[in-house]
């Protein structure tokens, strides 16, 4: 029996290619699943088309209706449940693919369908044989190994229906042409569905960047709660810093005020007058806080500068500061030097209020890699076990330092004095 290979339309396939020109929006509210890759219309379309191809030339077979009628309603019968099998079957069968049995059974019944049909008409001029193309293409859906399976059992059917008895030469030569539509067909579908898994897959990180971008934006909202609690915790620093030390002084300088007043009023004059200077550079100070922290001490002067004024202010209550500096200073972060600052203003603040200490040693040392600053005094110190004794101005001091990477160290211990080193990175 000679087969000649028909030439049928491939063009169908393109309804894979459907969702090219969807927008991304509704790409973006649903999403087929990839299961389904092989049940679309545009497949379901070519295994009709196929099937109908495949039978027509029966139809017009005289041949076929000299048949006994049982053997034409069952080859009739037979293509329904083909043509069903193949579209709702198939459909049916990738929804279970999680059972094993499924692609065995779905694939062994197409296969028993097609070698049934090819029996009932193997002696008319029916075309049957074209079915084993879209089982072979569907069997892509699993893995090339089993697809090598399921078209070496698709061409054994047709060498043992049709080529029993043929010489060898001819059968090679029929096998080998269709051989040669079977991979060009499996070839095609795997172009088709890579292309679409493609599509799918731009359309899965449509999906992805949509719920990235939304995630951003929440994550942009925290960002700016967190960055509007930072601000207000440094503005809560800088007023304490400034104002607190401030009005530290002021108050000493009244308290001297008070117990000379009698036995030497000049002084004590001398005492308010620079509380009241004081309380003019609190308010300015405050001002700036307040006025979004713009400004600050170390503008127009160097660190040493700004220390040395802090020591000297020290010393004119009564506290003997000692003040040393090692190294020379490197092009620094301003940062750096604010967070030094603060801390010696810190350091004398809580002195005067707490430490009863008589002397104050500083020590700034510069290095190539990082900035080393030591303040230690000889009053009371502190337990650092109890937690009341925290101080507000410290933590605040130790919050400068981690966000720039520097570590702060208390040690201190009752009647023994407090030292507050700080390291940071140049």
């Amino acid at each position: 029996m000679r087969i000649f290979l028909p030439v049928y339309n491939t063009c169908t396939m393109t309804e894979l290619n459907r969702l090219e020109s969807q927008p991304i929006g509704d790409i973006l509210v649903e999403r087929e699943p990839a299961v389904e890759r092989f049940t679309n219309i545009g497949v379901n379309v070519v295994v009709i088309i196929l099937a109908i191809v495949a039978l027509l030339p029966l139809l017009f077979d005289s041949r076929f209706w000299a048949l006994p009628a049982w053997q034409i309603g069952l080859t009739l019968l037979v293509w329904v449940v083909y043509l069903v099998n193949g579209t709702g079957g198939m459909m049916l069968h990738e929804r279970y693919l999680h059972l094993r049995i499924a692609p065995y059974l779905y694939f062994g019944i197409q296969i028993g369908l097609v070698a049934a049909l090819m029996l009932l008409s193997r002696t008319t001029s029916g075309s049957f044989w074209i079915l084993i193309l879209p089982i072979a293409a569907q069997s892509i859906s699993r893995s090339w190994r089993f697809t090598a399976v399921v078209s070496l059992i698709l061409l054994g059917l047709l060498w043992i229906i049709y080529f029993p008895d043929q010489p060898w030469l001819e059968t090679v030569v029929d096998l080998l042409s269709i051989s040669a539509a079977l991979v060009f067909t499996l070839i095609f579908t795997s172009i088709a569905v890579r292309e679409n898994n493609a599509r799918s897959e731009v359309q899965r990180l449509a999906v992805d960047l949509q719920q990235a971008n939304h995630r951003l934006a929440e994550y942009a909202a925290q960002v700016e709660e967190l960055a509007i609690m930072q601000e207000r915790n440094r503005v809560a620093r800088e007023i304490h810093d400034n104002l607190g030390h401030y009005l530290t002084v002021v108050n000493v300088q009244i308290e001297a005020a008070k117990t000379i007043m009698t036995q030497n009023p000049d002084k004590a004059q001398d005492a308010l007058n620079k509380a009241q200077n004081l309380t003019q550079e609190g308010l300015t100070a405050v001002r700036h806080s307040v006025g979004a922290l713009r400004e600050s001490p170390l503008e127009n002067q160097t660190l040493a500068e700004a220390l040395d004024k802090l020591a000297e202010d020290a010393r004119e209550n009564g506290l003997i500061v000692s003040l040393q500096i090692e190294g020379e200073p490197t092009e620094q972060d301003p940062k750096v030097a604010l967070t030094l600052y603060r801390a010696v203003q810190e350091g004398f603040t809580n002195v005067r209020k707490h430490a009863r200490a008589s002397r104050v040693d500083i020590l700034l040392h510069y290095d190539l890699k990082q900035t080393v600053l030591t303040m230690q005094d000889n009053g009371t110190g502190a337990d650092l076990n109890n937690k009341s004794a925290a101080s507000f101005g410290l933590v605040g001091i130790k919050e400068r330092v981690q966000l720039l990477n520097g570590r702060m160290q208390i040690h201190t211990a009752p009647q023994q004095g407090f030292q507050l080193s700080i390291t940071l990175p140049n």
